[in-house]
């Protein structure tokens, strides 16, 4: 044989007996150096116990700067049923830990804490070392589950338990039959390092196994896999109740802003609606007022232009008469244009303040911060209304820009508070006229004459005045019912519709906080592990 062919001979046998030393040593491999995290991403592990397989997910931790895994330690954490929390660094955590914990645990799970005890072989030489360990352990236990009870809920927490993970790694990491290790030849500089050195101090593995206090975390499992049905119906049930939990909690917070944002806006609706009742009752006292100064100046100009009819026409009865009746159709004209301007300028007037007082409110409201949209609707027209020949149009009430329609009216409209008028007018002097000069012609001079008809003819004119100011009033209210009618059903009514709107969310929070309430005590009173329909 030659040189080359025992060259190859001997690299095939080397390769046989590395191969041989590592059959079976499979285990360490994922355990972490301690110089940095080892695990960077949810592992997944199944496992077989009592005959059903469950899953550990292995996270990274969680103290420090973890913000790269948040999402996965959540989505883990989402899926336990079970979530253990090992304390490796023989000192208590953080309560910023706690919190992360509560956090990762918003939707409910059990906690078991475990306190993972580290020391080297040298720590394990004599008894009273070990037991300085153990005291050193179940400190920091103590302490990690004042951290934790302090903030997670007391429900959420399951008893802690201390173990020594890498004697237990050691213990278990051999061949029962061989008795040779397992460790996978990689780790030989540090893991099977660790088991050779603990073998010094331990009589055997199953020393080491005991000693190490895992069997606590295999009870712990067992329990789980015992109840494992009813623990995932009761943890489900515990993330829906947290989550019903939380939604009241939105709901409730919600609530009380939206009452708080409506004790601010309620008397500001109050004081719009007393304003735009008092500006209805000024626009009734102009309107008043205009009207009785047009019917006075009317009858004022009427009894000058009689006076003066009488006195160039005297003796000319009929002439008279129909002269003043002209006098009256010419001034009722006249007055009929500008109860016309005075209705126009009154109606302008109270549409002017009425969009004053709706921008108020809504800027008061705007001020608050909320955000609403009220549409355009053809429910603010103020009709146009034949009998009294105007109309009041809102075209926008989200802006509260209304415009005041132009008063249409013709002179017969308003010219129907003096129907056929100058008729009666022409009687009413006639007569006066005809009884001075048949009674009194014959005992006074002309002069005289003259001044008692105008005295005369003068005193049915005031009457007339006195009898149309007298109706005056009437005529107001028409006018009046139809305007308040008008803000009663437009304005007032949208106003109330507004506020209304407003206010319905309360009620509608209330009822949704009442009814998730419900399920929530439906749900807590559920026996353990049980589901019903609700």
């Amino acid at each position: 044989m030659s040189l080359p062919d025992l060259t190859g001979l001997a690299e095939i046998i080397t390769d046989y007996e590395l191969t041989k030393r590592s059959f079976n040593r499979v285990d360490g491999l994922i355990i972490g150096t301690g110089h940095s995290d080892f695990t960077k991403a949810n592992i997944r592990y199944d496992l077989e116990c009592q005959g059903k397989t469950f899953s550990l997910i292995d996270v990274p931790g969680i103290e420090g700067d973890e913000s790269h895994f948040t999402r996965m330690v959540q989505e883990a954490v989402a899926k336990a049923h079970l979530v253990l929390y090992v304390n490796g660094t023989n000192k208590k955590p953080e309560r910023t830990t706690a919190e992360k914990i509560k956090s990762y645990l918003r939707r409910g799970s059990n906690v078991c804490t475990l306190v993972n005890v580290r020391g080297g072989a040298g720590n394990y030489e004599f008894k009273e070392d070990r037991e300085s360990v153990d005291k050193q352990g179940l400190e920091i236990l103590k302490q990690t589950e004042a951290v934790l009870s302090a903030v997670l809920e007391e429900r959420m927490l399951l008893p802690g338990h201390c173990v020594q993970g890498l004697i237990a790694f050691c213990s278990l990491a051999n061949d029962s039959i061989s008795g040779t290790t397992t460790i996978h030849p990689n780790r030989d500089s540090d893991l099977a390092r660790q088991q050779r050195n603990y073998l010094k101090y331990f009589e055997s593995y199953d020393a080491m196994y005991r000693f190490s206090q895992i069997e606590r975390v295999e009870d712990v499992v067992r329990k789980k896999l015992s109840t494992y049905k009813e623990d995932i119906i009761e943890s489900n049930k515990e993330k829906l109740r947290k989550l019903l939990e939380d939604n009241i909690l939105i709901l409730e917070t919600l609530l009380k802003t939206h009452k708080e944002f409506l004790s601010k806006i309620e008397p500001e609706f109050q004081r719009c609606k007393s304003n735009i009742k008092e500006d209805v009752n000024s626009f009734e006292r102009l309107l008043r007022a205009s009207h009785r100064n047009v019917y006075n100046e009317l009858f004022d100009k009427l009894i000058e232009d009689s006076e003066t009819i009488i006195e160039k026409n005297f003796g000319e009865t009929e002439f008279i008469a129909l002269s003043i009746a002209q006098a009256f159709e010419r001034h009722s004209q006249e007055a009929n244009i500008r109860l016309e301007e005075s209705i126009k300028e009154c109606l302008s007037e109270l549409g002017s303040r009425i969009e004053e007082k709706v921008n108020r409110l809504l800027e008061d409201i705007d001020r608050t911060q909320l955000q609403f949209t009220v549409k355009q609707s053809e429910g603010w027209l103020f009709e146009h209304t034949g009998k009294l020949g105007w109309n009041l149009t809102w075209k926008d009430f989200g802006s509260a820009a209304f415009q005041i329609g132009s008063y249409a009216a013709s002179g017969a409209a308003i010219g129907s508070l003096f129907p056929g008028y100058g008729t009666v007018i022409g009687a009413i002097v006639g007569s006066a006229i005809g009884l001075v000069m048949t009674v009194l012609n014959l005992f006074m001079s002309k002069a005289k004459r003259i001044r008692k008809c105008q005295a005369e003819v003068c005193k049915k004119i005031e009457a007339e005045r006195e009898k149309k100011l007298n109706e005056l009033a009437g005529d107001i209210n028409n006018i009046l019912v139809d305007v308040r009618r008008h803000i009663n059903e437009g304005v007032m009514h949208k106003l109330e519709i507004l506020e209304k709107n407003l206010f319905a969310p309360t009620a509608i929070i209330s009822k949704q906080i009442s009814c998730l309430t419900n399920l929530k005590n439906n749900l807590e009173a559920m026996p353990y592990g049980s589901i019903k329909a609700v």
